[in-house]
């Protein structure tokens, strides 16, 4: 597969330098920042396009895609390493592992799968009822991790974070600030681009981490869509207890299509720490 070419600044910070071998180097920059270490989603997305890159068979899509958080990934250099574990004639599963200051920041597995013809096809998917984007106003960068200024969110869907609500669910549309064809990375980075969804139900502020996600792909990627469309993000939770918390995202297109899924367990600490 091409290095891919773009002017989209998620595209670069989740392309690569390829060294050879299976091996990548990339430079975690500030603006991508959430908290102590870079944003999940585009450490995701920087781990999946160089399993793609690595592959570089595009009839094998990515089905599944699981990230395990180990460390905080700080600024500066990281490296990583795929692996293909085993190479089928339909199916293909690699792993990833990330790296900064010699120790491992980030583990990854995926499935890449060719598709098959069969007689089982249905959907009993459906969106919530929101409005359209042009009817929905932005969120101020000032009220978003710093990452967050890379994305247009349009907040409509549950209660926004720490605010004690009654429900565990959060949500809107989305699109990068800077058009960018909807791609399988980008699809993650969409995905974990809100905070979990358990936090509209902690009332006041508290800190929390991603400790591992996994995403399934539903659509074809990458999507026939204009660069600059938006998509529909909504979360909830149905499960805390002992300091972690379940969360399900989706993704969806503006007319109603489910592209992807999203199950993260989220660690929540004491509002004290």
């Amino acid at each position: 597969m091409a290095t891919p070419t773009s002017d989209s600044p998620f595209v670069t910070a989740t392309t690569w330098n390829t060294l050879g071998e299976g091996r990548y180097q990339g430079h975690i920059r500030p603006e991508w920042f959430q908290g102590r270490g870079a944003y999940g989603g585009m450490l995701g997305g920087a781990l999946l396009r160089s399993m793609m890159r690595e592959l570089n068979e595009p009839a094998r899509a990515p089905r599944s895609f699981t990230v395990h958080f180990c460390a905080p990934v700080a600024e500066g250099e990281a490296s990583l390493v795929v692996r293909t574990e085993r190479a089928g004639r339909q199916v293909t599963h690699l792993s990833a592992r990330m790296e900064q200051a010699g120790q491992v920041t980030c583990l990854a597995s995926a499935t890449f799968a060719t598709s098959r013809e069969t007689p089982l096809v249905y959907t009993d998917a459906r969106p919530p009822r929101v409005p359209p984007p042009d009817d929905v106003p932005p969120v101020p960068s000032s009220m978003l991790p710093t990452f967050g200024a890379q994305f247009d969110y349009r907040w409509c869907v549950g209660a926004v974070p720490y605010s004690g609500a009654a429900e565990a669910r959060v949500g809107g549309w989305i699109r990068p600030r800077v058009p960018t064809p909807l791609d399988a990375p980008l699809v993650v980075g969409l995905l974990d681009s809100f905070p979990p969804a358990a936090f509209a139900r902690v009332d006041g502020f508290c800190n929390g981490a991603t400790m591992d996600y996994t995403a399934h792909f539903y659509a074809p990627l990458p999507l026939d869509a204009s660069p600059e469309a938006f998509y529909l993000r909504t979360g909830h939770s149905r499960h805390a207890a002992h300091g972690y918390a379940d969360d399900l995202a989706e993704l969806w297109s503006r007319d109603g299509q489910l592209l992807a899924q999203l199950r993260q367990m989220a660690a929540v600490f004491p509002s004290s720490r």
